[in-house]
C-alpha cells in the first residue's frame, strides 16, 4: 500500500524512448501520463534518489559499522543504469542527468563517468551467464538468444562467443530492431 506522500507510476521510462517515425498514435495510449507538472526527468531522479536512499539505509542499517561501511565508498558509487535495446546516446544523456538531479553523482566530468549504461539484453545475458542458464550453449560454441519481454518493450537479441578474445566476450549476432 502506497505511504500518503509516495504516488505509484508504471513504466514511466518508456517517456524517454525515441519517438516513432512516423509518429503513431497506438504507442502514445500505451503511455501512463506522468504526473501533473512533472517531467520525465522529475519522475526518473526521484525514483534513483529513492532506490539510493533504500539501499543506504539498508547498508547502514544491516551491516555492522554500516555507516562508517558506507562512507568508504559513497563517493566512488558505480552506477550501472540499463535501458531497452536500440536506445542511444539521447536516452543515456537524459537518464545520466537525472542520475545527477537525484544526487547520486556531481555533475563533473568525474561524477557523470560514474553513471553507465548497458542494454537489457547484455544484462539478461550476464545473469545467464552467472546462473548457469548457457553453459551447454557456450561449451559448445553456440550463441545465446535473449528475449527481454518487459513492461513496454520486447527485444530480441542474439549473441555469440567473441573466439578472437583470451577473456570470455560475446558480440551481438544480430540486434534489436
Amino acid at each position: 500500500m502506497p505511504t500518503p506522500h509516495l504516488s505509484v507510476y508504471k513504466r514511466f521510462k518508456l517517456h524517454f524512448r525515441p519517438s516513432p517515425d512516423p509518429p503513431s498514435a497506438n504507442a502514445s495510449e500505451r503511455l501512463c501520463p506522468l504526473p501533473e507538472n512533472k517531467t520525465i526527468l522529475d519522475v526518473f531522479s526521484d525514483f534513483l534518489r529513492y532506490l539510493y536512499n533504500c539501499a543506504r539505509s539498508y547498508i547502514r542499517e544491516t551491516h555492522a559499522n554500516g555507516a562508517r561501511l558506507w562512507e568508504s565508498f559513497d563517493d566512488r558509487i558505480e552506477f550501472v543504469l540499463t535501458h531497452p535495446n536500440g536506445w542511444e546516446g539521447a536516452q543515456q544523456a537524459l537518464m545520466r542527468k537525472a542520475a545527477i538531479i537525484a544526487g547520486l553523482v556531481p555533475d563533473t566530468l568525474a561524477g557523470r563517468s560514474r553513471v553507465r549504461f548497458v542494454t537489457e539484453g547484455e544484462a539478461s545475458l550476464h545473469f545467464c551467464i552467472q546462473s548457469g542458464l548457457t553453459k551447454v550453449a557456450l561449451e559448445s560454441g553456440e550463441g545465446v538468444l535473449i528475449v527481454d519481454a518487459g513492461g513496454g518493450t520486447v527485444d530480441i537479441t542474439s549473441y555469440g562467443r567473441d573466439s578472437t578474445m583470451d577473456v570470455m566476450s560475446f558480440q551481438e549476432i544480430a540486434t534489436a530492431e
